[in-house]
C-alpha cells in the first residue's frame, strides 16, 4: 500500500509547479515537526537537509557553491541569533566546528 502511494504521489508531483510543491514541502515539514519530539526533530532536520543539500548541489559548480553558501549562511545565522556582520572570521569559524 506504501508503494502505491508513493507511486500516486510522484505521478501528482510531475504535474504540479515549483511554487506548487515549495507550498506542500512547507506545510509538510510544519506538520510533521509538529508531532515529534524535539531530539526527533534534531535528527529528523539533519537528515531532510543533509539529503537536499548532497542533491541540491550536484548539479552546481563551485561559484554557484559559494552564492548558495553566502545566501543561506546570514539567514541561518539570524535564526540562531547571531548577527554575521558583527561577527569575527574566527567567531563563525567556532560556530561551524562540531561540539563534543
Amino acid at each position: 500500500m506504501r508503494s502505491l502511494f508513493k507511486n500516486v504521489a510522484n505521478e501528482l508531483i510531475q504535474q504540479l509547479t515549483p511554487e506548487d510543491l515549495k507550498e506542500i514541502m512547507d506545510s509538510t515539514i510544519d506538520t510533521v515537526l509538529s508531532k515529534m519530539s524535539p531530539d526527533e526533530q534534531l535528527a529528523f532536520s539533519k537528515d531532510i537537509v543533509n539529503n537536499a543539500v548532497s542533491k541540491i548541489l550536484v548539479g552546481f559548480n563551485e561559484e554557484q557553491r559559494i552564492n548558495l553558501l553566502q545566501a543561506l549562511l546570514p539567514s541561518i545565522l539570524r535564526e540562531i541569533g547571531q548577527d554575521l556582520s558583527q561577527m569575527e572570521p574566527d567567531q563563525i569559524i567556532a560556530l561551524l566546528r562540531p561540539r563534543e
